[in-house]
């Protein structure tokens, strides 16, 4: 799963600042162990010399020396830990409580030893954790027999285990403020992009004249917000000139075809045609109206873009669906385009557009309707809503195809469709929903398609 930028920067500081307690406590904790562990070593030497004194004051010269009862009452009275062992390591004196079996040396570690080498280890003595050094006993410059002294490793225990029980809470309890410090950081530095981000999604294709001014912001959230405003600049610079062009040619065109089809219905006139130039002059006024349809479909595709406000005035729909039979009755002669239920229904609107909702969608059924097919135009009242439907015994559509069909240049994927710009239906929605209605549509493949406008009616007129 992927996290926002805002959890990245809210885990990264906490991580950061998590790593620094940790290297901080770690750092404290080898050096308090250095430090204690010295003095330790310290005291143990100091001990070790302190006994060497005491058997020197005791008038001992040699090693045989070593086993009187002055001595053994010296170790034994001592006020630390000690052990004496002659020079085969056998024990000699101790202290009370000196654990002497784990005391033992090897022969590696006593050869070490009176050679000059000093060894330590720790062991248990009377409940408590000792470190025990091990070293050559001298009198003068006489090697006289082994000492062995202890000092307690409890304290530097307590502070090893002290630190990491403080590193535990303390970063414990840093990583919670880290999280929450890390969030509200980046929660206030992430705030202009939000903003940005917000504007930029308000941006619609029908209104790029909105800018996101950013002004005052961090200088990188300048830079973007700039770039993105000089980006709308540009676009809606070429949104202009595409529209302004779509509306250019369909007024463009419309005059010469609507001159065109004037002209083929005053020659349809004519009492002495012959059939086959009869059939040519139908034909060519199918396709001359085919023509104006399109150029309406894209003069009202840029009214959609430009946002285009419907005009409001009562319009009787059972009118209107007679106008539109008996306009597109001729469109196909092998289909028979007819009118169903017919109840007197009035609602407010653009009559205009309207109609051409009404023509697109019978021009859709006739063209994907087989020969021999039926296509019906039917308007009804249902409770305060007027009910328009075009029903043909079409091709279908597919299952898949349904959620798209009244999109912008989207067409229902079928080898017995034909071809077709795919704008009428996108108009359609548009000129139902700029109405404050909707479209639906109800269709199986081979079976045929209902479609359904919903309007709601006019207040006055009813």
């Amino acid at each position: 799963m992927t996290r926002s930028l805002r959890w990245r920067l809210t885990l990264s500081l906490a991580a950061v600042v998590l790593l620094v307690v940790v290297s901080i406590f770690v750092s404290l904790r080898v050096i308090l162990h250095d430090i204690l562990a010295g003095n330790i070593n310290e005291d143990l030497s100091a001990q070790s010399g302190q006994v060497r004194a005491q058997i020197a004051l005791s008038d001992v010269t040699n090693a045989s020396d070593l086993d009187s009862a002055a001595v053994a009452t010296l170790i034994e009275t001592s006020s630390f830990p000690v052990l004496i062992r002659d020079l085969e390591g056998d024990v000699i004196a101790s202290s009370t409580g000196m654990p002497v079996g784990e005391l033992e040396l090897t022969e590696e570690e006593r050869a070490a030893v009176l050679a000059g080498g000093v060894v330590k280890e720790r062991v248990e003595i009377v409940g408590d954790a000792h470190q025990v050094q091990t070293s050559r006993l001298t009198i003068g410059h006489e090697l006289v027999g082994i000492l062995q002294v202890g000092e307690s490793v409890e304290a530097l225990n307590d502070v090893d285990a002290a630190v990491e029980t403080i590193a535990v809470v303390a970063g414990g309890l840093g990583l919670v403020l880290a999280l929450l410090a890390g969030f509200w950081i980046a929660e206030s530095n992430l705030r202009p992009i939000s903003r940005v981000t917000n504007v930029a999604r308000e941006i619609e294709a029908s209104d790029l004249s909105r800018r996101i001014a950013a002004a005052g912001e961090p200088v990188e959230v300048q830079h973007l917000a700039d770039t993105f405003d000089a980006m709308l600049e540009r676009l809606q610079r070429a949104f202009e000139i595409q529209r302004n062009f779509v509306l250019d040619m369909s007024h463009e065109l419309r005059t010469p075809l609507t001159a065109l089809r004037g002209n083929i219905d005053v020659l349809l006139l004519e009492p002495d045609l012959g059939e086959e130039l009869s059939q040519t002059l139908v034909r060519m006024k199918g396709e001359v109206d085919r023509l104006v349809r399109l150029t309406s479909n894209l003069l009202y595709l840029a009214h959609a873009d430009a946002g285009r406000e419907v005009a409001r005035a009562p319009v009787e729909l059972d009118e209107l669906c007679l106008e539109v039979c008996q306009q597109m009755r001729y469109l196909r002669s092998d289909v028979k385009l007819s009118l169903g239920r017919q109840e007197p229904v009035t609602v407010t609107g653009d009559r205009d557009l309207l109609k051409q909702t009404l023509i697109n969608l019978a021009d859709n059924a006739l063209k994907y309707t087989p020969s021999g097919g039926s296509v019906t135009l039917s308007v009804v009242r249902r409770g305060t809503e007027a009910v328009v439907q075009v029903a043909d015994t079409g091709v279908g559509i597919s299952e898949e195809d349904l959620p798209k069909i009244f999109q912008r240049l989207e067409r229902a994927e079928s080898g017995s469709r034909t071809a077709g710009a795919g704008i009428g239906l996108f108009i359609s929605e548009w000129i139902v929903s700029a109405h404050g209605g909707e479209i639906k549509v109800e269709s199986r493949p081979g079976e045929g398609s209902v479609f359904t406008v919903v309007l709601p009616l006019d207040e006055v007129a009813g």
